[in-house]
């Protein structure tokens, strides 16, 4: 229930943090960007609980290393 309670409260400061920032931008030419980028990050910050659920972190961090891994040795070659 308490992950439940902090992704509400990180959402609604996430929400009011985008505001601020939409409304601190001197035109209306980049609005359409900083939306959608400020998206992905909505959908990150909501994704972030499921993957802690599932502990999709500790298999993410161990498929990025294995690449890393992968790049040097064939860098190497």
């Amino acid at each position: 229930m308490q992950e439940v309670l902090n992704m509400v409260k990180y959402v609604a400061v996430f929400y009011l943090m985008e505001q601020m920032v939409l409304n601190l931008l001197p035109g209306k030419t980049y609005e359409r960007y900083v939306r959608f980028y400020l998206g992905l990050l909505l959908v990150l910050l909501l994704l972030r609980p499921i993957f802690h659920i599932f502990d999709l972190t500790e298999q993410l961090n161990e498929e990025h290393l294995m690449y890393d891994l992968w790049e040097e040795v064939e860098e190497l070659r």
